[in-house]
């Protein structure tokens, strides 16, 4: 029961993910026909030529990019998914199918109104190539005429050993059709005015025995020597025809198409074959101490490539962690750390074997966004990649809970530092594939947030745990009382769901919020596997710490995320805690600045620039941000001289430029002006605005004069 539990949650998660694969990809069949229109003639080309050997998602895609730059890209990519001696300087498969398509175009448009890639020939031919033999049958009395290619099968792609394809000029047509023993049948072949019951397969099968010897096998059967009773129908004919049309793709991992439109930004052209699958969690968590979620994401590659180092006697890897968040088409937040890791030669296999969990968490306002995580080994160039729908809920609404996160063990880790899975002085370790080993105790994490002083009195949490299998049917629940912990209005539970351990099964999880009067408040749930085996190895795990000392970068973090979504009193008060936090933060205090700028606040602005002052680094920001404030008083004069200052610190500014040209423009300098100007648009073509402005002082200049 539990093999067949198993296959079961198997062929949910497969015909989850295919189907959620094909809703990204799909597009209508009016869609592809004005979209293939839209092609230039050489990956028109590139289309036709592949039509039979790509899957339906990748033409899909393909047929989806916007620019030619990712065209050729994902072309690139295409053949070295299907290069048989990657590292070469050949691709065998690509020419191969490139001679192909010149050769049926050339041979099979004879006598056919479509192009010969068209044809029932050129489509087998481009499958399959060129035949081992053929056996053609143009001019037999009684007889249609017919051609038989014979081809050798590989049993990896459900072909028989050895197997036939015959073509055949019904009415003595000109085009070859493909003829189906199943389909058409031994009578399609033979001339009507013969005398012989079409009715009767086994007549049928004779007179054309008498006829043509060689014809007769391959007129009720694609298998040599196999025939069906009575030598009716085979049902294995489709089977057949199936596994040749799905034989160029059996091998091909579609989901580096799926999502390149997803990353094709973040690759370039060699690195964009070596996609990789990955585990994730993702989890949002607030702690008490900040008042604000973070979000929690743990990624798992499914391959490591390594590389030596002679300096160090070790091997390496490095992963450049991109993540992106954004809202709409807006990028909120971005950001890009490195994983850099050293591992003795004696722990190599067991790190490839094991495998490896990169946890990071960055704060995050309130809102609904996508979460887009790239993850580049520089080592071997492979990348993985996902997106995720999140939704963090905003402080002050309804109590809440997280998103139950499962981990094997947790560990006393004290210090003043910050990193994902700690609570406290405990650090939950989380494997992102959910699946303990046999008897393992698993530890529940679950946030309780936004909670009220009367919830935490009378409210509880409602755990549980459900096995999947109907032989030894498992079920246990714990009622966790709020009160039973410090009062906290955003309080995390690290829980132990079983203390004598768990048998294998597949595990289901309900937790629930539950107040007094017994109404239900929020309920998630999870899932996991117990493995039968009692030992195996959990992955290792890498995360970068931040000391809790001083966290004024969260704070700064925040403002610059509600400063993005135009939430100035907010970024304005986020600044302000972070600049409490480390008043020689300078970056930080020039973003703040250019804040209260927008805002109008130039009073504020002129004290607290003098902090930037005695700054070497930020000597330009100073003098740019007190010229922007200075004109924004309408005190030209001074507004002049600090961005001249500006200016000579940094000559190729456009802000600089620009702000410049209007303080000459105000001081009715038109000369001047316009030099700013000019110099502007040297750095920056593109800007309308400034060429319009450029002809409207040329105006006032003349009529001045």
């Amino acid at each position: 029961m539990r093999k067949k539990a198993l296959l079961i949650l198997i062929m949910f998660c497969l015909l989850f993910v295919v189907g959620y694969t094909k809703e990204k990809t799909k597009i209508s069949s009016k869609q592809k026909r004005s979209l293939y229109r839209e092609l230039h003639p050489p990956h028109k080309y590139w289309y036709d030529m592949v039509s039979y050997i790509a899957t339906k998602e990748e033409k899909n895609v393909f047929l989806l990019l916007k620019n030619n730059r990712d065209r050729n890209i994902f072309i690139r990519t295409f053949w070295m998914q299907r290069d048989p001696t990657p590292g070469t300087p050949v691709n065998e498969y690509k020419k191969q199918i490139e001679k192909r398509f010149i050769y049926v175009n050339k041979e099979f448009k004879k006598g056919s109104s479509k192009p010969g890639w068209m044809t029932d020939m050129g489509k087998f031919y481009m499958i399959l190539g060129k035949p081992n033999n053929i056996d053609s049958y143009e001019s037999k009395a009684g007889l249609y005429p017919a051609q038989v290619w014979y081809y050798h099968g590989d049993k990896g792609l459900g072909l028989p050993t050895y197997f036939t394809i015959m073509y055949y000029r019904p009415q003595n047509m000109t085009e070859w059709k493909f003829y189906s023993p199943a389909i058409d049948g031994p009578q399609a072949l033979l001339i009507k005015a013969l005398p012989v019951d079409i009715d009767n397969r086994i007549d049928l099968y004779d007179k054309i025995l008498e006829l043509a010897p060689g014809l007769a096998m391959p007129s009720v059967t694609m298998v040599p020597n196999e025939y069906a009773p009575g030598l009716k129908p085979s049902l294995r004919t489709n089977v057949i025809l199936n596994n040749i049309y799905e034989s160029p793709k059996r091998r091909i991992n579609v989901s580096y198409a799926t999502n390149f439109l997803k990353y094709k930004g973040f690759v370039d052209v060699d690195s964009s074959v070596n996609y990789i699958e990955n585990t994730r969690l993702v989890s949002i968590t607030k702690y008490e101490r900040f008042g604000f979620s973070f979000v929690n994401i743990s990624l798992k590659p499914k391959k490591i490539s390594v590389a030596y180092s002679k300096d160090r006697d070790k091997y390496f890897f490095n992963f450049e962690f991109t993540v992106s968040l954004k809202q709409g088409e807006k990028f909120v937040y971005q950001y890009t750390k490195n994983f850099e890791f050293y591992v003795d030669h004696d722990k190599v296999n067991s790190l490839k074997g094991n495998g490896l969990v990169i946890h990071d968490s960055f704060p995050v306002i309130p809102g609904k966004y996508t979460l887009m995580v790239f993850a580049k080994n520089t080592v071997g160039k492979e990348f993985t990649y996902f997106d995720q729908e999140i939704k963090v809920i905003p402080a002050g609404t309804m109590p809440n809970l997280s998103k139950p996160v499962l981990g094997y063990k947790k560990e006393t880790q004290p210090g003043n530092f910050f990193y994902p899975y700690k609570i406290g002085n405990e650090k939950l370790f989380v494997d992102t594939e959910n699946t303990f080993k046999l008897q393992e105790t698993p530890y529940l994490l679950i946030g309780v947030y936004n909670l009220n002083k009367e919830l935490w009195e009378n409210g509880r949490v409602e755990v549980k745990l459900n096995g999947l299998s109907e032989r030894a049917k498992f079920e246990k629940r714990f009622t966790l009382p709020l009160k039973n912990y410090a009062f906290k209005k955003n309080l995390n539970i690290l829980y132990k769901l079983s203390r004598e351990g768990l048998q294998s099964d597949y595990y289901e999880l309900s937790v629930k919020l539950i107040n007094k009067l017994d109404i239900l408040l929020d309920s998630r749930g999870a899932e996991f596997t117990i493995s039968p085996f009692k030992t195996f190895a959990y992955p290792r795990e890498s995360f970068k710490r931040s000391s809790l000392n001083n966290p004024f970068y969260f704070y700064y973090l925040m403002g610059q995320q509600f400063e993005t979504v135009e939430n100035y009193p907010a970024a304005e008060k986020y600044y302000e805690r972070c600049l409490e936090n480390k008043a020689d933060f300078f970056e930080g205090a020039a973003r703040f600045l250019n804040l209260l700028n927008r805002q109008k606040k130039y009073t504020k602005v002129l004290v607290e620039v003098e902090k930037l002052k005695d700054s070497k680094d930020f000597i330009f920001e100073y003098h740019l941000i007190k010229g922007t404030a200075l004109y924004g008083m309408k005190d030209y004069e001074k507004a002049l001289r600090e961005l001249i200052k500006a200016n000579e610190s940094y000559n190729s500014d456009i802000r600089v430029l620009n702000l410049l040209g209007f303080t000459f423009l105000n001081l009715k300098d038109y000369k001047e002006a316009l030099k700013a100007f000019d110099a502007s648009l040297s750095v920056n073509k593109s800007q309308p605005f400034i060429l319009k402005t450029i002809e409207q002082v040329k105006e006032k200049s003349k009529n001045s004069k």
